[in-house]
C-alpha cells in the first residue's frame, strides 16, 4: 500500500525505475487522443502527473486531453476509434472486451481506493434492507461489490446509478440511505458529517482491481514502439508520485477541486499503489466471473475465464521496462 511516510517503498520503486529512458521512436507531431474520468487522479495519478507535467508534449507527442464522467463513456469512445490510452476501472474494459471492442490492459492505476458510506442512523448492513444505495451505475466494481455485499448478507439494496460527485449532497438530503464511490468523494462526505463509512473496498475485496491504464489492442500491435514510449513516460510519472508526496497531493487537490489537505491525505490511505503497476491479474479473473454470473457479460463462460483474462491483461511492457516479471 501506499504511504509517503515509509521510505523502503520510496526507495525500491526508485530503484526499479531509475534506469527509465525514453524510446528512439520519433513521436514529434504524432497524436494521441487520451482518456481519464473527472476528478478520479487518486486513481490514476501516473496519467495526471503526466497531464498536469505536460510529459508527453515535452515527449513530442500532440496530445487531445478527454475527460469523462464514467469508465462506461470511456469506453463508447474506445469502441469508436477515438482514444488511443485512457485509464478507467477494470470492470467496463472488461465488459468492453467481451462486447468485441479488442483492449489490452496495460498497467495498473491502483487497488482498492473505494469505500461504501451510509448515513448516520445506519449502524450494520442489515439497515440498509430495502433502502436505495447510489452507485456509479451498472458494469462499474463499485455497483458489483454492493451487490455481492448485499448478497452475502441476504438482504436487497435498491441500486440507483448517479454521478459520483452529486453522492455526498444526496447522502446529506436523504435521498439515499448510503453510496459507494471511490475517493476522494468518500472522505469529503464523512469529513463534512454526511455520513460514516461502514465498509471500505478493502474490506470488501480486499486487494482489488480498481483502475488500469487500457489501449486498443490494435494500436498495441500496430504501434509498439508508440506504446512503449507512452509506458516509459508512464513509469516515469508513477515513479515521480512516490519520490513526490507532497506535490502529488498539491496535484490531487488541483484536479479535484478539493482543496481540503487533510482529506486527500485520508483518501489516499484508502488507495493501493504497488511499486511496480502491475494489476492484480486474479482480482481481474474474479471479477470477470462476476460479471458473467450477474449477465453483464455474456457469450463467454466461467471456464474461459482465464482465456479471456490472459487475452484482456498485457503486461509485457512493465515487465520488459522494469526488468522484472508479473507477480
Amino acid at each position: 500500500m501506499f504511504a509517503f511516510s515509509k521510505k523502503t517503498v520510496l526507495a525500491l520503486a526508485s530503484a526499479i525505475l531509475l534506469t527509465l529512458g525514453i524510446a528512439s521512436v520519433s513521436s514529434a507531431g504524432q497524436k494521441l487522443r487520451v482518456g481519464y474520468l473527472v476528478a478520479d487522479q487518486l486513481h490514476h495519478p501516473a496519467l495526471m502527473i503526466m497531464k498536469q507535467r505536460h510529459l508527453l508534449e515535452d515527449a513530442g507527442f500532440d496530445v487531445t486531453w478527454n475527460e469523462f464522467l464514467a469508465g462506461s463513456y470511456v469506453m463508447q469512445e474506445m469502441s469508436s476509434g477515438t482514444l488511443d490510452f485512457a485509464v478507467c476501472g477494470v470492470a467496463p474494459v472488461a465488459i468492453a472486451h467481451a462486447q468485441g471492442v479488442k483492449l489490452n490492459i496495460l498497467a495498473s492505476g491502483n487497488q482498492e481506493g473505494s469505500a461504501l458510506i451510509v448515513s448516520n442512523e445506519i449502524s450494520s448492513i442489515k439497515d440498509l434492507d430495502g433502502k436505495k444505495v447510489g452507485t456509479p451505475g451498472t458494469g462499474t466494481i463499485q455497483d458489483a461489490m454492493v451487490a455481492q455485499l448485499a448478497k452475502d448478507n441476504g438482504i436487497r439494496a435498491r441500486r440507483m446509478s448517479m454521478k459520483v460527485s452529486d453522492m455526498p449532497l444526496f447522502l446529506k438530503k436523504g435521498e439515499v440511505a448510503a453510496f459507494i464511490a471511490w475517493e476522494p468523494h468518500v472522505a469529503r462526505a464523512a469529513a463534512n458529517g454526511f455520513g460514516k463509512i461502514l465498509y471500505t473496498s478493502r474490506e470488501m475485496m480486499p486487494g482489488h482491481q480498481c483502475c488500469v491504464l487500457v489501449a486498443p489492442a490494435g494500436k498495441v500491435q500496430s504501434a509498439p514502439e508508440t506504446v512503449k514510449k507512452v509506458m516509459e513516460i508512464y513509469l516515469q510519472a508513477y515513479k515521480w508520485f512516490f519520490d513526490h508526496p507532497e506535490e502529488s497531493i498539491q496535484m490531487v487537490m488541483k484536479a479535484t477541486g478539493i482543496s481540503n489537505h487533510d482529506i486527500i491525505k485520508e483518501a489516499m490511505t484508502r488507495c493501493s499503489y504497488p511499486a511496480r503497476p502491475y494489476c492484480n491479474e486474479k482480482s481481474i479473473a474474479e471479477m470477470v466471473g462476476g460479471l458473467i454470473a450477474t449477465r453483464k457479460i455474456t457469450g463467454i463462460t466461467q471456464e474461459q475465464v482465464p482465456a479471456f483474462t490472459e487475452e484482456l491483461y498485457n503486461p509485457a511492457f512493465v515487465e520488459e521496462l522494469t526488468g522484472t516479471k508479473r507477480p
